[in-house]
């Protein structure tokens, strides 16, 4: 697809990898909707984003999803691309998982970009195509003493993203993952944690720009394929599976 005037859906978009993508995009001439929690953050960062909508959304909410997409549709008329970028991990070894957490993190993680690809497909295979994004982690392929949670609900993405890939093929709507490494943000601070052993909250100020992440998605919108690996380490621990 063409960057360039694409209605482009950005999920988390208030920091991390979300923010660099939402700036990426609107360099290039996207028309950006930001969805995020921090009505502030997005709302002044529309204000320096041409022709961007900043949309209030938790993403573990059901409702929340469904009324964001549709005011932007109601916004744009259309919706081109969406990207799956919402996401928290959990510290906690198996013996420790407390159940209103998994529940947080599973929703967040799979359901939330399971309803939102369920609630922008109709619009896409009315207006001929489109293009969505998920973004998922290397710890997906990983086995992560006290991260158990996060990769399964990583691996859990792989499985919908691909199966919906296959199933959306027929309406030109095109499903891609981003397999991000450790990237430079505050994704390990605001970590959910039970584990008294896990230790302080993870310092990724050494990894990966998320401006690498948001210039892979990118390369995903354009070029359309499967999969996209921040490193070859990553691709060889997933076998580049298809």
């Amino acid at each position: 697809m063409h960057i360039q005037d694409a209605v482009i859906i950005v999920t988390g978009a208030s920091s991390g990898i979300g923010l660099a993508t939402v700036k990426a995009l609107s360099k290039q001439g996207a028309r950006v909707a930001l969805l995020a929690r921090s009505t502030k953050v997005i709302t002044q960062l529309a204000q320096n984003l041409p022709d961007s909508l900043p949309v209030t959304a938790d993403m573990t909410k059901p409702k929340d999803i469904e009324y964001a997409i549709q005011e932007v549709h109601d916004y744009y008329g259309r919706i081109d691309a969406l990207i799956n970028n919402a996401g928290r991990s959990y510290g906690a070894s198996i013996e420790e998982i407390e159940p209103d957490i998994f529940d947080e993190i599973m929703h967040l993680n799979v359901l939330g970009p399971i309803l939102a690809m369920q609630a922008v497909i109709p619009f896409m295979r009315k207006q001929g195509g489109g293009s969505i994004v998920n973004i998922n982690s290397g710890t997906s392929f990983m086995v992560i003493p006290d991260y158990s949670v996060y990769s399964a609900s990583k691996r859990a993405l792989v499985g919908f993203s691909l199966t919906a890939r296959a199933e959306l093929e027929k309406d030109s709507i095109v499903v891609s993952e981003i397999y991000p490494g450790i990237t430079d943000t505050n994704f390990g601070k605001n970590r959910i944690s039970s584990s008294p052993t896990g230790g302080p909250a993870s310092d990724y100020s050494t990894g990966d720009s998320p401006d690498l992440i948001a210039e892979l998605i990118i390369k995903a919108l354009e070029g359309g394929e499967a999969q996209y690996f921040a490193n070859d380490y990553i691709k060889q621990l997933a076998g580049a599976t298809r």
